[in-house]
């Protein structure tokens, strides 16, 4: 089945470069890479199935994240791909690539999506991410004074709403929430652009919301007919209270070895960089 590779990508050319090395042997693959991060480009251009989308300037947990999502989304499906694969630059394929052909030619019909109805229990301390998208946060500008003085307008009006009750009108829908790394079938893909395009209201209420990138799309695809499993096949290791996963290290290798899942994240090559090394051997 012809499957497209979708990359988030901000930091750590070598990490990036090592996917793509492996990755592009079979299957193609569209990169954002953060505004913000000076990468050159030129580096991929000996990979003929790389290609690049528009580059946003993207702070955690923002809208912009979402917008950069989109991007990939569009520009992979102008080329009608079976399958897509959205994954971090800081993701690593724990399965070789004839694994990952295979596992997709048998479950091609299916998309893997973790999701769970709105209150998510482990968001309990953010209304089960109602919170989330209630309330106006000013983490979309720039450093600069334009920006921060939009900061501190929406600080003040989120203010003003917790004080009085005040919550934000939200679109008709069931919300889910989950994890952004995401398995889709073409049919998926399709339904989660054509619902965008028909929808224009629903994206931007994610306006000025916080980390609704673990949202949006869940509640696209979780109010559909679509054949979806619970499980978006991603090992990943979390520490109490922490609001990221841990960064797998040279320790955690063994456990990789059994896992069943198809990525893992995430990786930091500044932190451990021989436990990449082992990953990529174990998949050859």
């Amino acid at each position: 089945m012809k499957t497209a590779v979708l990359i988030l990508a901000h930091k750590n050319v070598w990490q990036l470069e090592k996917l793509v090395e492996r990755l592009s042997l079979d299957f193609d693959i569209y990169i954002h890479a953060d505004e913000k991060w000076d990468l050159n480009v030129e580096l991929f251009e000996k990979y003929k199935n790389v290609f690049f989308v528009k580059r946003y300037s993207v702070n955690w947990g923002s809208y912009i994240q979402i917008l950069a999502t989109i991007e990939l989304f569009k520009a992979s499906f102008l080329n009608d791909y079976d399958y897509y694969l959205l994954i971090s630059g800081h993701d690593l394929p724990i399965k070789s690539n004839l694994y990952l052909k295979d596992f997709i030619s048998k479950n091609g019909d299916t998309s893997f999506v973790n999701s769970e109805l709105l209150p998510k229990k482990a968001w309990a301390g953010q209304g089960g991410g109602f919170d989330r998208l209630n309330y106006y946060f000013g983490i979309d500008f720039k450093n600069n004074l334009p920006g921060i003085l939009k900061r501190k307008a929406l600080s003040f009006t989120q203010r003003i709403q917790l004080k009085y009750g005040i919550k934000r009108k939200l679109y008709p829908i069931r919300y889910y929430g989950g994890w952004n790394w995401v398995n889709l079938n073409r049919a998926a893909m399709d339904y989660a652009l054509r619902f965008l395009k028909e929808n224009p209201a629903f994206q931007r209420s994610f306006k000025y919301t916080y980390c609704a990138d673990e949202i949006w799309l869940q509640s696209i695809l979780l109010n559909s007919s679509l054949k979806i499993s619970n499980n978006n096949l991603r090992y990943t290791t979390w520490e109490e209270h922490a609001s990221h996963p841990k960064t797998l290290v040279t320790e955690d290798f063994d456990a990789l070895k059994e896992s069943d899942d198809l990525f893992a994240r995430k990786f930091d090559a500044d932190l451990d960089k021989e436990v990449i090394n082992m990953v990529y051997k174990m998949t050859e």
